[in-house]
């Protein structure tokens, strides 16, 4: 499977052939043939926002799980709360995806405070309630332990990661073939995270999609330069930069 569009919509229509049902991580006992479709958003939320339309076109819904650590985008600007915003209205669900390291955590409940803190940040941002998390490069110790929380799921327990068949494209790359997976029928409940930042129009690698990505923050940021000092192109033109 390559990480373009196209692909996506027909992994989509592959798991909709095999009679597996589109829900989250609260709901899945409700169906046959669960299937948990996860995203992370670490970099963009203009690419998670091309997916959540895409699958939205695809009349499926997901779970987006959003960093509130990331350097990349800021949950409370007018921007990026519109795009989440959108995002619900397609009808996904927002969760919550948490790095341990911005921390020091030194216990399960260190953990659970500190996911609870940030928990209450977003809920409050986006007025909604926030029912799953998902660990940003997890550690051995939370893959190793069947951490679970009061108020709320933790993708890594596991009930997740053992009654479920795991799949994932981290660093643009399907450690198991997702597609004959799929095919083969073996697993009746699949959870497949995917990361909206791979996929695009076009196929390329992973040096060419991390490479646009970086020239276009020259772009992204004259433009927010331009919102907040009068008369830019008298001090500097983009084509300039």
């Amino acid at each position: 499977m390559n990480f373009t569009y196209k692909s996506f919509i027909e992994l989509i229509n592959l798991l909709k052939e095999m009679n597996y049902q589109f829900t989250n991580y609260k709901e899945y006992k409700n169906v046959d043939k669960p299937v948990i479709f996860r995203h992370d958003i670490d970099n963009s939320l203009e690419k998670a926002l091309e997916i959540a339309r895409i699958e939205h076109d695809n009349k499926i819904k997901s779970t987006y799980f959003v960093l509130l650590s990331t350097d990349f985008y800021n949950i409370f600007s007018k921007k990026s709360n519109a795009i989440l915003r959108e995002i619900i209205n397609l009808g996904h669900e927002i969760g919550l995806h948490f790095d341990e390291k911005r921390y020091e955590i030194n216990s399960s409940s260190d953990l659970e405070h500190y996911i609870k803190y940030e928990q209450d940040i977003l809920q409050r941002a986006l007025n909604i309630k926030i029912n799953c998390v998902s660990m940003h490069r997890p550690s051995k110790w939370i893959l190793d332990n069947n951490i679970e929380f009061d108020n709320i799921i933790n993708s890594y327990s596991k009930t997740f990661l053992k009654e479920f068949k795991y799949l994932s494209d981290s660093r643009m790359y399907w450690r198991e073939d997702v597609i004959n997976i799929i095919k083969s029928n073996k697993y009746d409940k699949l959870c497949i995270l995917t990361h909206p930042f791979w996929y695009d129009k076009h196929e390329d690698d992973i040096k060419g999609r991390v490479g646009a990505f970086i020239r276009n923050a020259n772009r992204e940021r004259y433009y927010q330069m331009k919102d907040n000092i009068r008369d830019i192109e008298q001090i500097v033109m983009l084509d300039n930069i």
